[in-house]
């Protein structure tokens, strides 16, 4: 008997289009508010150049520390950097990949890495660079206590002790409070009060490794009664046309991994409040001031850095000065140029020799603005396989009405080595007025390059983006990936400037294999069929042919053959479907299952690319012949679940659910009181709401009445859990559940807090499994969250749980009669829990999709 099915199906996809995740994209609701948010794009021509001129009049820097991406207070950032021309930094401890997200699928690492690409964005639009503290992400913690012990409270504050010094801030704002609202932000807040005492004093951690730095003033962010300073948001930027509230509502919707796109303009965003925490000088602000007020620093620093000027015109003022501009700002590079060395300017200013360091850069951005220079780098391929060939191509364009001599500089090898990087002897070339220049650098990609594809295993690798303080289009929309940084040097007689510009790429496997991370069975010695897809990408540049290996079948089957791949160009995409009887080998042979792509024979049988799958053994149970219909939210994960319970399931659209009658001129009434027919759900044994489904599907809500229909008829509907200002406001006009509940914020967020069963021999939880506390051990994150603070009398509370020192919380698991059937609603965390597999996760799940068939079934005699 052959222990292997093999389906074919071949979809190509573009060149260059990115792999696709395990689970299915976005639902149509959430891709559609996605659409509302254009990708945010690098300031240029005129606006570029004034943002530059303002950075000239400005030696201020404003470190803004939030605990993760989204946090920060991008309108304050706006004000700042766009109107005063202060450097701004966006400063995260985290990259809040503990959190789970409305509307996206990913989790963890992956999260993370998309709250990084939103975070780069949301920098664009205000101008700001990003730095991150690469501390991981607990998740929503109800005290500082808790994130700090898992960090190291000592290792945190390093840190951002080193932080603070390699940025060197005069002004750290942060949006928390030290003594209250969730506890990271809290840990966050504590943290920067600490680092800015520590940092400015060299007995404390010296082990940061850069020279010290006293921040002139913290401030927290606050409220109208309490503030010092106040910002006016409401102000209007004419270069812009947008108040600066405006452009911090734009950079915070970037965020839509967190819902962003709902946020709208509130006072608390048309004025930001802030309180001074600490001041070195124990200085009181007078009101009315700025955060930037009263700053000063020594004369000779201000000689330095004094603004150029043309004629008795300020330098943002001559903006359309033209060539008059250009020569003021090419004798004030010439006179910077001739304080010397850094290491020179460090002897004669001491630690503020960076003020004179960057103003002499905000010099250089506004001459190449002014001259309208622009150097862009392409790539011939951007995901590359060892040995392949790579042509990089630099351009600069002139457009100014000079010509220029140029060379061009770019690294001696890819991957760039980390120590010692060489890099090719530039050839010296020239730029005619309004011309454009290019030169291209071949290259392969070394052999023994290391793989950087995944972004989940490569997410804390940098820590620095350096966003609002490049030139217009110098850093690329992807954070991630091998760097390659083309510099062009334009020589301007006395005096030369150097344009950079980073490209990104990655080195990838040949052949890019993803599949299931595991298959569960119940047990080494029952075998089960398991069905799922494998989905295999040649990376390579040009056809491929080879093979896909199930490696176990091969080693245990004489008359195995493997799937037989043709590719014919790079980026093709081919999905096979893999049906196998699991174990295939047992302990103590490793049962993981390994696949693998090797070229034809007779070539050797290298892998190309391969993907493991673990196979663990849990012991559960689950009703014979159940049919489970689900409505997904921002992924198909249910449907994952499900298979791996050996459950026969399917999606539910909304047509599937009822039909909206129509109206006079024929179109479906969207409004909660629109007439539906309600289809026929008998043939579901347990319908299943999927986390968010009524926010991510908003049309959900108008085919709900048909949900409980099926239910009073002898259905068994199960709700995951769902935002409350969601759930609360709908159902404050619509029966959403056949009796109320209201959600409330409540959560039980330490995943170890004890769980109590609370009825062992009548619980719904006793059948198929007979689920106790263990079965709640090794969860991961959270235990529930969004629990229900109030239903009716009509619900059961199955579970008890609560965080150390908190009275029981009965609301995770409740359970309801109506009519026929059975209504669920789990605030449980229980889709992170399923997708890593966890074995008591997975009994409770069986035990609640068994609910009506196990109703049906007497129970076994003990």
């Amino acid at each position: 008997m052959k222990l292997a099915l093999l389906l074919i199906t071949t979809l190509t996809f573009a060149l260059g289009a990115p792999a696709r995740s395990l689970f299915l994209g976005p639902s149509p609701g959430v891709a559609a508010r996605a659409e509302l948010a254009e990708t945010p794009q690098d300031e240029r021509g005129l606006v570029a150049l004034d943002q530059a001129l303002r950075e000239i009049t400005s030696p201020f820097t404003v470190l803004c520390v939030a605990a993760r991406p989204g946090d920060e207070d991008d309108g304050a950032l706006a004000y700042l950097r766009r109107k005063l021309g202060a450097r701004t930094v966006m400063l995260f401890a985290t990259r809040g990949e503990g959190e789970e997200s409305p509307t996206r699928p990913e989790l963890n690492e992956e999260l993370g890495a998309v709250h990084t690409r939103e975070a780069i964005e949301a920098a664009r639009v205000t101008g700001s660079d990003v730095f991150f503290l690469n501390l991981r992400d607990i998740g929503y913690s109800k005290s500082p206590d808790e994130p700090l012990s898992v960090w190291g409270h000592d290792e945190a504050l390093r840190r951002m002790v080193r932080a603070l010094r390699l940025l060197r801030p005069d002004v750290i704002i942060t949006p928390h409070d030290a003594a209250s609202g969730e506890g990271v932000q809290q840990a966050v807040a504590r943290l920067a009060r600490e680092a800015f005492a520590a940092a400015p004093d060299t007995k404390m951690a010296p082990e940061a490794g850069s020279e010290v730095w006293q921040a002139r003033r913290l401030f927290a962010r606050t409220d109208q009664g309490s503030a010092d300073v106040a910002i006016n948001l409401k102000e209007y930027d004419r270069v812009r046309g947008l108040t600066y509230a405006q452009m911090g509502l734009a950079a915070h919707h970037r965020f839509f991994s967190r819902a962003a796109l709902l946020d709208r303009l509130t006072p608390e965003r048309e004025t930001s409040y802030y309180s001074l925490v600490s001041s070195p000088s124990d200085e009181t602000l007078h009101a009315g001031s700025g955060l930037l007020d009263g700053l000063t620093f020594t004369e000779n620093v201000a000689r330095s850095i004094a603004p150029p000027r043309v004629g008795d015109t300020g330098v943002v003022d001559s903006i359309a000065a033209g060539d008059r501009l250009v020569d003021a700002l090419i004798e004030k590079l010439i006179e910077k140029r001739a304080e010397g060395t850094v290491e020179t300017m460090h002897e004669r200013y001491g630690a503020e020799f960076v003020r004179v360091v960057r103003f002499t850069a905000a010099v250089e951005r506004a001459l190449v603005l002014t001259l309208g220079l622009n150097l862009d780098v392409s790539l011939s391929d951007h995901v590359v396989v060892p040995g392949q060939k790579l042509i990089v191509r630099a351009s600069l364009r002139n457009g100014s009405s000079r010509g220029f001599p140029v060379a061009f500089s770019a690294p001696e090898r890819l991957p760039v080595p980390e120590k010692n990087p060489a890099y090719k002897e530039p050839d010296v070339t020239g730029v005619a007025t309004g011309a454009v220049v290019s030169q291209e650098f071949e290259y392969e990609i070394a052999k023994d390059a290391l793989f950087s594809l995944s972004k989940a295993a490569h997410l804390y690798d940098e820590e620095f983006y350096a966003v609002g303080s490049s030139l217009p289009g110098a850093q690329p929309a992807e954070p991630f990936g091998n760097r390659l940084v083309v510099s062009a040097e334009v020589g301007l007689g006395q005096v030369s400037i150097r344009l950079s510009a980073l490209a990104r790429f990655d080195v990838a496997h040949a052949v890019e294999i993803s599949t299931i991370p595991f298959a569960l069975v119940k047990d080494w010695s029952t075998p089960r069929d398991v069905e799922f897809t494998v989905r295999v990408r040649n990376r390579t540049p040009g056809p491929l042919a080879g093979a896909l290996w199930v490696v176990p079948l091969a080693v245990s089957d004489d008359e195995y053959e493997p799937a037989h791949i043709t590719f014919a160009l790079e980026d093709q995409e081919v999905t096979i479907k893999l049906k196998l009887r699991l174990p295939i080998l047992k302990p103590p042979l490793a049962p993981d299952v390994l696949i693998e792509f090797r070229r034809e024979k007779p070539a050797p049988p290298d892998a190309l690319g391969s993907a493991r799958i673990a196979v663990n053994a849990i012991d559960f149970e689950v009703s014979d012949g159940l049919k489970v219909g689900y409505v997904r939210a921002v992924d198909d994960w249910l449907s994952f679940a499900l298979n791996e319970l050996g459950v026969e399931n399917a999606e539910l659209k909304m047509s599937d659910i009822s039909v909206l009658k129509h109206g006079e001129h024929g179109s479906a009434k969207a409004d909660a009181g629109a007439q539906v027919d309600c289809s026929d759900l008998a043939g579901f044994d347990t319908i299943i709401i999927d986390n968010n489904a009524y926010f991510a599907r908003p049309e959900l809500a108008l085919h709900n009445k048909c949900l409980l229909r099926y239910v009073r008829q002898g259905g068994n509907l199960i709700v995951l859990g769902q935002r409350p200002d969601d759930w609360n406001l709908v159902t404050s006009g619509t029966q959403f559940a056949p009796y109320p509940i209201k959600l409330s914020a409540d959560r039980v967020t330490i995943e170890t807090s004890p769980v109590k069963i609370r009825d062992t021999e009548n619980s719904p939880l006793s059948r198929p499994n007979k689920i106790t506390a263990k079965d709640f051990e090794g969860w991961v994150v959270e235990r529930a969250v969004n629990i229900p603070r109030e239903w009716s009398s009509e619900y059961t509370p199955l579970l008890e749980s609560s965080d150390p020192g908190e009275e029981p919380n009965r609301g995770s698991l409740l359970l309801a009669r109506y009519g026929e059937g059975s209504y669920i609603y789990i605030s449980l965390s229980m889709r992170r829990q399923l997708l890593v597999g966890n074995a008591g996760a997975y009994r409770v799940f069986a035990d609640l999709v068994s609910l009506s068939k196990v109703n049906k079934t007497p129970a076994k005699p003990q």
